[in-house]
């Protein structure tokens, strides 16, 4: 198995840039770069340009992405790339470092997580000039990938690698096996997995079923139960309609109901479920592979599934890219998007599986015969193809969804809530912010 990763939601809290509100001043965009690449074109043949990326800091991420740039220069002689630690308050204070010329070429983000809010403000550079100058075919890309990485049909990134959302059974036969009941097939509903969990949960000493309770999360259930959290428009709240009241109702009866699952758990705590043999399923996305692969116990085994169909027909999930936008006051744009093309190539896509334990999001990535008959990857590639993006709302604020939703949503899963008033809730505060106007309007 792949060496394990450090949680992305401990990072995600510990970091500025997570998916949280930042409340950034109005940006215009700036003027033409100045320095190696004017207007689109590249640096002169005798200038050798330096090219600054911002990273997240995990050990395993930052190793593979100095590797990568080292093989770059080698084919671009007059390229190179500086592999920096993101700041703590990187995303708080990235107004006065573009202003003083400290931000840096492109930094690691995620579509999920917000990136029309930077789009919207000026701040990032449209790529789109730059693919059609190079005749950049992104048909390669898994259509709901493209879409995740532009906001108001602009392009504002390519997509680095991802997921379809937390679309898998993580789980361990064994336990199957000693409650005599057959193994998840892709066939399996929503219930088929409930009637499962509650076979083998055995009070609090064993759980059959581990879910997240996040916001971004709950996604895959509501999507499965056929609701959504906005309209398609990115203006109006549907916690009010009764499909997607539907999938948090689902979450909150596992938790509370059925009491076949963990209320409200913490990130790590399937990690420590799991590792000591204590649940018999998790419903999360591909990065597992490498998180309970690596704590799987001696004597157990991890295998996986696709997740459970839902009422509406189609399994839930939405589309996470994570990517490495090019900031509009790079001095250099053309040859960070050259940086951008060499990263979200095949063979590095491919290599993403076991340094980082998730694929590039092209097809011809997961199609190779080293990924295509991967049975930790293989459950993931037909949602790929279907997904949708993660919703955004017209103003861009995404970024500002993730905590209050999360906080209500504990009450609920807590059982300290009803689910009807506790979506009540998150309508009102919802539909609130997608109210508000553009940021820097």
């Amino acid at each position: 198995m792949p060496r394990q990763l450090l949680s992305r939601r401990t990072f995600l809290k510990t970091t500025a840039y997570a998916a949280t509100g930042v409340a950034l001043a109005a940006c215009a965009p700036p003027g033409a770069p100045a320095g190696g690449a004017q207007a689109g074109g590249a640096a002169p043949a005798a200038e050798t340009v330096e090219i600054v990326h911002f990273d997240r800091n995990i050990p395993q991420d930052l190793e593979f992405r100095k590797d990568l740039a080292a093989r770059f220069t080698k084919e671009n002689p007059k390229i190179t790339v500086k592999v920096d630690v993101m700041p703590d308050d990187y995303a708080a204070t990235l107004i006065t470092r573009i202003a003083s010329g400290t931000a840096g070429d492109c930094f690691r983000y995620g579509t999920h997580y917000g990136m029309a809010n930077w789009a919207l403000r000026g701040i990032l550079y449209p790529l789109d000039d730059f693919v059609a100058k190079d005749g950049y075919d992104l048909s390669v890309y898994f259509k709901g990938a493209i879409d995740a990485c532009k906001v108001e049909g602009k392009l504002y990134a390519l997509p680095v690698n991802g997921h379809p959302g937390w679309s898998a059974i993580y789980y361990q036969p064994e336990l199957f096996q000693a409650a005599g009941i057959d193994e998840p097939t892709d066939k399996w509903t929503y219930d088929d997995m409930t009637e499962a969990a509650r076979k083998m949960t055995k009070g609090t000493d064993q759980y059959g079923l581990w879910v997240a309770p996040y916001y971004e999360a709950t996604l895959t259930p509501m999507d499965a139960f056929g609701g959504w959290p906005m309209d398609d428009t990115g203006t109006k709240a549907m916690f009010s309609d009764e499909k997607t009241i539907a999938g948090v109702r689902w979450i909150h009866d596992v938790m509370q109901k059925d009491k076949v699952a963990l209320p409200n758990p913490s990130f790590d705590s399937r990690v420590q479920l799991w590792s000591s043999g204590k649940v018999g399923m998790v419903l999360s996305g591909i990065w597992e592979g490498s998180y309970l692969g690596d704590a799987t116990p001696k004597d157990k085994t991890m295998k996986v599934a696709p997740g459970p169909i839902g009422p509406s027909g189609h399994r839930g999930g939405f589309m996470g890219c994570n990517v490495f936008p090019v900031l509009q006051n790079s001095k250099h744009p053309y040859e960070t998007w050259l940086w951008q093309k060499f990263i979200c190539s095949k063979e590095v896509g491919i290599e993403n599986v076991k340094k980082i334990g998730e694929p590039g999001l092209r097809t011809d990535v997961w199609e190779d015969q080293a990924l295509i008959g991967d049975p930790v990857v293989k459950p993931h590639y037909d949602l790929l193809k279907i997904v949708k993006p993660m919703p955004v709302p017209a103003n861009g604020r995404l970024s500002e969804i993730a905590d209050p939703v999360t906080q209500i949503y504990s009450g609920i899963f807590l059982g300290q809530v009803s689910v009807e008033d506790g979506c009540a809730q998150i309508q009102e505060k919802l539909q609130a912010i997608l109210d508000q106007p553009k940021p820097g309007a």
